[in-house]
């Protein structure tokens, strides 16, 4: 019987593969790609251990799955966010606050995006193609809405790629800060900081 155009085999694949996923996530998360284990991910997500080699060829397909899943499901949360705001000011708020809420919500995560993510940016390991796209991906978001800002005059003039990277990085330490060092309050106060210093530094007023 098909659910929504889908059979009940279909269904049962996504639901097993997000299961395999988010054990993944868990594992890598608190071992590392060196210390996780297959036998690791399948005793946390309640499966055999064949069960994740009939959906992931190897450890490192099944760690890029997690990844990528993570970080699509980032970009298209925070584009939502700031599609529905109606100016610059607004726009970059929902970019802060949604990357905040994001991890916020999923704090392992956030350990193998950062940990990756630092790595693209350092040079410091082979990243694949594919993620370097999404880095771009997720830094054009905020360079748009800069551009747009300095075209309309609420933003000042200055580098927009270069601003837009500096930004980007900016919350990526606010949010280390916040998530690796076990602070649990909601993210208002540090969304707050990270906003009213960039706004400061680059809009008009």
């Amino acid at each position: 019987m098909a659910v929504l155009g889908k059979t009940k085999k279909d269904v049962l694949l996504e639901f097993r593969t997000t299961e395999i996923l988010d054990a993944a996530r868990t594992v890598f998360a608190s071992r590392g790609f060196e210390g996780a284990t297959i036998d690791a991910i399948a005793l946390t997500a309640g499966v055999a251990k064949g069960t994740v080699y009939l959906y992931f060829d190897s450890k490192r397909d099944l760690f890029l799955a997690a990844l990528r899943e993570g970080v699509l499901a980032l970009h298209a949360e925070v584009a939502e966010e700031m599609y529905a705001a109606a100016t610059c000011e607004a726009k970059l708020h929902a970019f802060i606050a949604g990357r905040f809420q994001y991890f916020s919500r999923n704090r392992e995560f956030f350990r193998i995006y950062y940990r990756e993510f630092t790595h693209l940016l350092t040079g410091t390991a082979n990243v694949q193609p594919e993620f370097q796209d999404l880095y771009e991906q997720q830094a054009a978001l905020l360079e748009a809405v800069l551009a747009d800002g300095v075209r309309s005059g609420q933003l000042r003039p200055f580098d927009v790629p270069k601003t837009a990277r500096l930004i980007y990085d900016l919350i990526r330490a606010a949010l280390a800060q916040y998530i690796l060092h076990g602070e649990r309050e909601a993210p208002d106060a540090p969304v707050r900081t990270v906003f009213d210093f960039v706004w400061k530094g680059i809009g008009t007023k």
